[in-house]
């Protein structure tokens, strides 16, 4: 129990803040610091939401047809088995399956929808098909048809055929 009396206590509406004078010194730089933060931060997102939003470049799905060129197809595709293959405009590409081989790699070259394809896995063996691309060109629904013209290696046909391939946003 207390014996020191009753003390003064001052309350503050709570839309008033207490005099500056009233404050400790340290105090008083803290919130001053505080209200620069909150100014800050609320420029940038205001900015940043005000801003234009520049399309990404890398990300452009093939349009549904007969692919002419190797530019028309580059990107990263996905299949329901978990394969990734990313073709490069350059006529290289990577490969991994995880239900096959693993991680590979290969060259290919692309003319009016004839795909001929040399994978790492397959030594010089090459391979040759009819490509196509369905869907709508939009990340997720543009698709790969491969449908084999003629290729002794087995297991590249199987994976390259098995599902069709779905461009993925990169």
């Amino acid at each position: 129990m207390r014996t020191d009396g009753r003390r003064k206590i001052k309350h503050f509406p709570p839309s008033a803040s207490p005099p500056a004078a009233t404050l400790r010194p340290g105090v008083r730089q803290h919130e001053g610091v505080r209200r620069l933060v909150v100014t800050v931060v609320a420029a940038s997102l205001l900015l940043s939401a005000c801003g234009r939003a520049r399309p990404r470049e890398n990300v452009q799905p093939p349009s549904p047809g007969v692919p002419a060129a190797a530019s028309d197809v580059q990107g990263i595709y996905r299949t329901i088995h978990q394969g990734v293959m990313q073709l490069r405009g350059n006529g290289t590409f990577a490969w991994i399956l995880p239900e096959g081989p693993g991680a590979s790699g290969g060259r290919y070259t692309l003319a009016d929808g004839t795909f001929t394809v040399v994978t790492d896995d397959c030594g010089d063996v090459l391979g040759e098909y009819r490509l196509t691309v369905g869907g709508q060109p939009i990340a997720g629904k543009a698709t790969l048809h491969f449908v084999p013209i003629r290729d002794e290696c087995a297991e590249r046909a199987r994976y390259l055929t098995i599902d069709p391939w779905v461009y993925a946003d990169s």
